[in-house]
């Protein structure tokens, strides 16, 4: 008897937990921040584990750029040039909850950048790029680091040039640049441009 008693009282808490979730819960594309503190988040925000978890094998660099409490864009680049981007612009829902809606740059056939259906020669990051941008932005507006382990799996047929350029970089036998004449790394381009 006591054991039900308790079993009851149990299930009555799991249930007024649920009840309290539900109605404390933020619809998705929202966060439970007013636009103020979302963007504080977002510009002070660190990239350095999604870089380091989605970079292919070329050096790259982030260009942080902020329009106060309106929007914040991060421009990925490598030897001065721009690969892509991609902007969290948030609208006030009220004064306690921000819409935030996530734009990545387009490519010139109107497709988004690194959407998973295109082959870069010299890609900067791991396809598709969405996901992982929605990931680091979560992260950044909850407060907590950049978390791989909620992408889905990688597809290894459109990631094989980040890949492989990525392992001759970390096994120190390659180095890359946008720059590099197609088929070599740096160091073969370096040797074919001595040569000429």
């Amino acid at each position: 008897m006591k054991a039900l008693a308790i079993a009851g009282l149990a299930g009555v808490a799991g249930l007024a937990g649920l009840a309290f979730i539900w109605v404390c819960s933020v619809p998705p594309g929202q966060v439970a921040l007013s636009p103020h503190d979302a963007y504080e988040r977002l510009a002070k925000g660190d990239l350095t584990d999604f870089i380091f978890e989605r970079q292919c094998g070329i050096l790259v660099h982030v260009k942080t750029e902020a329009s106060p409490d309106q929007s914040v864009t991060w421009h990925i680049k490598s030897s001065g040039k721009e690969m892509l981007s991609f902007t969290a612009t948030l609208s006030p829902v009220d004064d306690r909850r921000t819409w935030v809606d996530i734009a990545v740059s387009r490519e010139r056939d109107g497709r988004e950048a690194y959407d998973g259906t295109k082959d870069y020669v010299r890609p900067a990051l791991k396809q598709p790029v969405r996901p992982a941008i929605a990931e680091l932005v979560a992260a950044l507006l909850e407060g907590r680091a950049f978390d791989a382990s909620r992408l889905p799996a990688d597809d290894l047929n459109i990631n094989s040039a980040c890949d492989i350029q990525r392992g001759g970089v970390e096994a120190g036998i390659a180095r890359f640049s946008i720059n590099d004449i197609p088929g070599t790394d740096s160091y073969g381009t370096a040797r074919i441009r001595a040569a000429e």
